[in-house]
């Protein structure tokens, strides 16, 4: 799902705030895109070292997380019997991480391939099948976040994939031409994708059109518009989560946090996104400055699925307090070992 992946940062913790909301929302690529263009905001800067580390800590997590995403797609792949697919996949999630858990997971899968594409009988059924050609490693090689020559639907379905099941269907329903606009936002081409928008949009749907036209402008800077399309979104289907979580970003990023906040409180309460905003709730705390509550709401998560999630920032907030025998205890008992 292509969120913002450039919203005008004004420093490296806006950077740190976007990519954790990002990744807390499977955001993957543009995750990965505010850590990288936060790091790069730190070079050269005195005083940077602490926050840049995170950075390259968060930039590790992120691309293990779109390698444990290439591993599940090659599963699904290989259920389907799509091995050349699964192949691509397998490939990319070893080219994304050292992680060593993944990396055999994805050999197993490998050789599991290769022992049935030795099979005699296999290979006879599946003759004229473009999958036992020799050239499987093309131009797939490269991760799907750069320029790419994946097939239109194929780059497509990747970036989608990271939505939530519902809305992925929802989205895989839009067609050709709305996929043409959705890979031009992701490459940040954004007068492209407001023309290829406009013309695709036939008066239904309108709350995907507003949500997507709302992305694109606040992209642009255009903080104004894209708080009024969002909010369009919101009022036109306000069961599609989408728009929500883009206005709680948008809200951040505006440096409007007590509106963000009540904004993020409303989502928990109505349980849209839940696990995304509780963890975008507590970085709205420590963004003002509020490190108790944001400790408090942290705590709270540690006995649920986002326990690591919020361990990691837990540890990061009591290492800024000063607490260090707090922040130890929380490393060794959450983060001392692999989780993945």
């Amino acid at each position: 799902m292509s969120f913002f992946s450039k919203l005008f940062s004004r420093g490296p913790e806006d950077y740190l705030a976007k990519g954790d909301g990002y990744f807390a929302a499977h955001s993957y690529y543009e995750a990965r895109t505010a850590f990288e263009d936060g790091l790069q905001a730190c070079r050269g800067e005195i005083g940077h070292a602490d926050i840049a580390l995170q950075f390259e800590v968060r930039i590790c997590e992120t691309k293990r997380a779109m390698a444990e995403l290439n591993l599940q797609e090659a599963e699904h792949a290989l259920r389907q019997g799509a091995q050349e697919k699964a192949l691509e996949h397998l490939e990319l999630a070893k080219t994304l991480t050292d992680d060593t858990k993944i990396r055999e997971k994805a050999d197993y899968l490998l050789e599991g391939m290769d022992e049935k594409s030795n099979n005699t009988e296999e290979l006879a059924r599946s003759a004229s099948c473009s999958s036992c050609s020799s050239s499987t490693q093309d131009v797939h090689a490269a991760p799907p976040d750069t320029d790419t020559d994946l097939p239109l639907l194929e780059h497509y379905d990747l970036l989608i994939h990271q939505l939530p099941g519902e809305m992925y269907e929802y989205y895989s329903s839009l067609g050709e031409d709305f996929a043409c606009m959705f890979i031009a936002a992701s490459r940040d081409s954004h007068q492209e994708a407001l023309d290829l928008l406009e013309k695709w949009f036939d008066g239904s749907h309108r709350d995907i059109y507003c949500y997507e036209k709302g992305k694109i402008l606040h992209r642009l800077g255009r903080i104004g518009e894209s708080e009024q399309c969002l909010r369009a979104s919101i009022d036109e289907n306000s069961k599609n989560p989408l728009p929500h979580l883009g206005l709680a970003l948008l809200l951040i990023d505006d440096h409007r946090l007590d509106e963000a906040g009540r904004h993020l409180d409303s989502m928990i309460t109505a349980d849209i996104f839940t696990g995304q905003a509780l963890m975008m709730r507590g970085e709205v705390f420590q963004l003002a400055g509020d490190t108790e509550s944001a400790i408090q709401l942290y705590g709270r998560l540690l006995d649920t699925p986002l326990a690591r999630a919020a361990a990691e920032k837990l540890h990061e907030v009591l290492l800024v307090c000063n607490r260090q025998p707090e922040a130890a205890h929380i490393f060794k008992r959450y983060l001392s070992k692999c989780q993945h």
